[in-house]
């Protein structure tokens, strides 16, 4: 199973990237919403933060890929190349496809803020913008009560 992300237009699913499969070929798909935002320009902490820890006997400084010694950042690097999910598969067996999903997750926030986390942020104005994108997400996700 790979997840892919994209966007939908009628009957029709635009995805982010192209899959690894030879066109024409059949496939089940399960629809479910990415992210609850008025941006949706930042994925969830939720999607990524668990697969991708700080582990300081790995490296002091870089989150990496949680049960390895791969680098969040160079992996990103290489997604950001073109590199596919299959391909990433391939060549780091130490990772299962969630990994994957997480990283590509992961990417979408900005690198300012991806360096921010677990310390002080160097791009205070990008820190807050994910500040308020965040609290934003939050009330359109609470529950109204009747007192």
């Amino acid at each position: 199973m790979t997840t892919m992300f994209g966007v939908i237009h009628g009957k029709t699913v635009e995805l982010e990237q192209e899959p690894d499969w030879p066109e024409g070929e059949r496939v089940a798909v399960t629809i479910q919403q990415a992210v609850a935002s008025n941006t949706g320009t930042i994925p969830s902490v939720e999607q990524w933060a668990v697969r991708l820890v700080f582990d300081s006997t790995v490296s002091p400084t870089e989150r990496i890929v949680k049960g390895t010694q791969l680098s969040a950042e160079m992996l990103v690097a290489e997604l950001e190349n073109g590199r596919r999910d299959e391909q990433m598969l391939e060549d780091h067996p130490e990772l299962m496809r969630e990994d994957v999903a997480a990283l590509r997750a992961y990417a979408q926030v900005p690198i300012g803020i991806r360096r921010s986390f677990g310390g002080w942020a160097e791009e205070a104005d990008a820190l807050e913008e994910f500040l308020e994108w965040n609290r934003q997400r939050r009330r359109l996700s609470r529950r109204e009560v009747e007192l």
